[in-house]
């Protein structure tokens, strides 16, 4: 019965030991053919939520709700910042006392003719039955701050790892909504060519009957069917440029691009999205993600440079003791059998050829290094903004002069058609002039494709998202 006792005693001590699987091991599986397989259909969503105003197209925001969600960038970001985050964990536990908890229980036969060393070799029966149990506390009294220091340098390095998954999700936002951008410019080029290729083939036509009639040499004709040609070959360049769009943003959401459909809004320009807030503060830079990481890492090495100063200065740990032994299971639970005690460890450098004074010069090197990151985070943040203000600025210019440009184009085109209609010109100036309408819309379109582009690095480089 007390056999029994003393093994439900220390089952029941094993028991805490289950709460160690209270984390998830994993989120993410990995892929297979069936998740490869599953196919992925992105509609246009029938309602904006009101965080979806910016840019007003739905869709966009839904891709970029999605690529947050499932793509692995994100993922393992959050899980680089989980890892800080238990890091810190375990430097905030050196903080307290820990405890432990270990016995064992021996059954031993010995044998009558064999060498046994005394008291043993006076005992009449050849069994012996021992049991020993220890609770052992051990506490580092910190003195001189260095688990503190630890501690302040892991919680750093989890802010900075925090960071580093905020400027992974606003890369990621603008990486999808500069490729939306992309596909929405390639369909409609792709458009514009294909009403090009009609407008080319009717003028190859009207070139290939004149040359039968011998108003025209060959020389026309192969210029014409040779634009004709060149002007489907476009077509295909569009189109290839366009499902390459569609299959990068089936990656950056996370999916498979063989089995994934996205259907994007109609290609649309407001400029007044383009504007960024009349107020801004004036440490709108500092509050980018990467910058603040930065700085996070530079405290983080500030910290590690006061954990190796305490290398030079004792080091005082306090240790207890409370355990029970007995050779006989029956004299287990006797209070003369216990043991207890406690004792003040010191730890004190004398002499290490110079390891200790070698690791505080790696951590000053170490700290001049984040430092310089640092500042370098700043001055690319800072060229990252005037770039893309003057491409804005550029931009800009470049779409109002296209603008007029067209404006002037249509207003020729439609006097071209009166004069069409009236007999004076013939249909080949007309498609002439269809054919640089067409042009300057392509130019145009391009050029408003990149300024919202322009726009949307604007606000990664100003640390917004769109």
């Amino acid at each position: 019965m007390r056999q029994l006792s003393i093994i439900c005693f220390f089952c029941t001590l094993a028991l805490p030991g289950c709460t160690i699987f209270g984390l998830s091991p994993h989120d993410t599986a990995p892929m297979n053919s069936t998740d490869l397989a599953i196919k992925h259909v992105y509609k246009m969503p029938k309602k904006m939520e009101p965080h979806q105003t910016r840019l007003n197209d739905p869709q966009l925001y839904q891709l970029i709700s999605l690529a947050l969600a499932d793509a692995p960038d994100m993922r393992s970001a959050n899980a680089r910042v989980m890892r800080a985050r238990q890091l810190a964990q375990g430097a905030y536990a050196a903080l307290w006392p820990s405890a432990t908890l270990n016995g064992d229980l021996q059954r031993q036969h010995f044998s009558f003719q064999g060498t046994v060393p005394p008291p043993f070799n006076e005992l009449v029966v050849n069994k012996l039955n021992a049991a020993n149990i220890a609770m052992n506390f051990n506490y580092e009294i910190d003195f001189w701050g260095k688990n503190k220091e630890a501690l302040a340098s892991r919680l750093s390095e989890a802010y900075a790892a925090q960071m580093d998954c905020n400027e992974t999700r606003l890369v990621l936002s603008s990486a999808i909504t500069t490729t939306y951008f992309e596909l929405q410019n390639n369909i409609i080029q792709q458009q514009l060519a294909k009403k090009n290729v009609r407008l080319q083939q009717q003028l190859s036509d009207i070139v290939v009957d004149r040359a039968k009639q011998g108003i025209e040499s060959d020389i026309p004709v192969k210029t014409a069917i040779s634009n004709a040609q060149i002007a489907r070959l476009s077509v295909e360049d569009y189109k290839r440029a366009e499902m390459q769009s569609r299959h990068q943003l089936a990656v950056l959401t996370g999916k498979n691009p063989f089995n994934t459909k996205i259907d994007p809004a109609k290609f649309t320009y407001d400029k007044k999205q383009l504007v960024l807030p009349a107020i801004m503060p004036a440490n709108l830079l500092a509050q980018r993600p990467d910058i603040a990481s930065a700085r996070a890492l530079t405290e983080a090495a500030a910290h590690q440079i006061n954990i190796a100063k305490t290398a030079f200065y004792p080091n005082v740990n306090l240790r207890g003791l409370l355990s029970a032994e007995s050779l006989y299971f029956s004299n287990f639970f006797n209070l003369s059998f216990q043991t207890e005690g406690i004792k003040a460890a010191v730890d004190l450098p004398v002499f290490d050829a110079g390891t200790r004074r070698a690791n505080l010069g790696v951590k000053y090197s170490e700290y001049e290094i984040a430092v310089n990151q640092y500042n370098k985070s700043i001055l690319n943040a800072l060229r990252q903004a005037t770039d893309q203000i003057s491409a804005m600025q550029t931009l800009d210019k470049q779409v109002q002069d296209q603008t007029q440009a067209l404006n002037g184009i249509e207003a020729n085109y439609k006097l071209f058609q009166s004069r069409y209609n009236q007999g004076i010109i013939d249909y080949v100036q007309l498609i002439e002039i269809k054919q640089l309408l067409l042009q300057q819309k392509a130019v145009l379109r391009t050029l408003q494709t990149r300024q919202k582009q322009a726009f949307v690095a604007l606000l990664t480089a100003l640390g917004d998202e769109v």
